[in-house]
């Protein structure tokens, strides 16, 4: 599976735009070589190079295996959401916000943000309300039938 972005390229700065202070918009993805079997899809984007560890910007989960792409901005910041008639979930950010949550300026250098999909085997994720990353994460495990990722990087320097 591959995935990619018009917003931007991999490993190339991310427009301010997907930025907390900038727009809060997630950014345009794009999937495809996805794998038979595929009954749905969850997005994370975790900025990975923190001294304290993985922080959790976004979860979106139950996305169709019909669905071959998000518009940049698609989704509300809401916990459930609609995307062309269908019902989507999205879970708490680090900060505990839910939807997507755009990287904020830092004092000491760019971050990695790392774009990441999952095709799973199951149409729907047994999760509860107010959802965080750790918890999908625990509702994959053993569902992934493939992975791809999308790196960004924020501040643009």
């Amino acid at each position: 599976m591959k995935l990619s972005s018009d917003s931007f390229r991999n490993r190339a700065a991310m427009p301010t735009v997907h930025a907390a202070g900038g727009g809060n918009r997630h950014p345009q993805l794009r999937w495809r070589d996805v794998p038979a079997g595929t009954a749905s899809f969850v997005v994370l984007c975790l900025a990975a190079d923190r001294p304290d560890g993985d922080f959790c910007h976004w979860s979106v989960v139950d996305l169709p295996p019909t669905l071959s792409s998000l518009a940049a901005g698609a989704l509300s910041g809401e916990e459930e959401t609609m995307l062309d008639g269908v019902p989507l979930r999205q879970g708490l950010s680090d900060n505990g916000r839910p939807g997507y949550d755009g990287p904020g300026p830092l004092p000491d250098a760019a971050r990695h943000y790392i774009f990441r999909i999952y095709a799973l085997d199951v149409p729907r994720l047994e999760l509860p309300p107010g959802f965080s990353c750790a918890d999908v994460l625990s509702a994959i495990y053993g569902h992934i039938i493939d992975e791809a990722q999308l790196i960004g990087a924020y501040p643009n320097k």
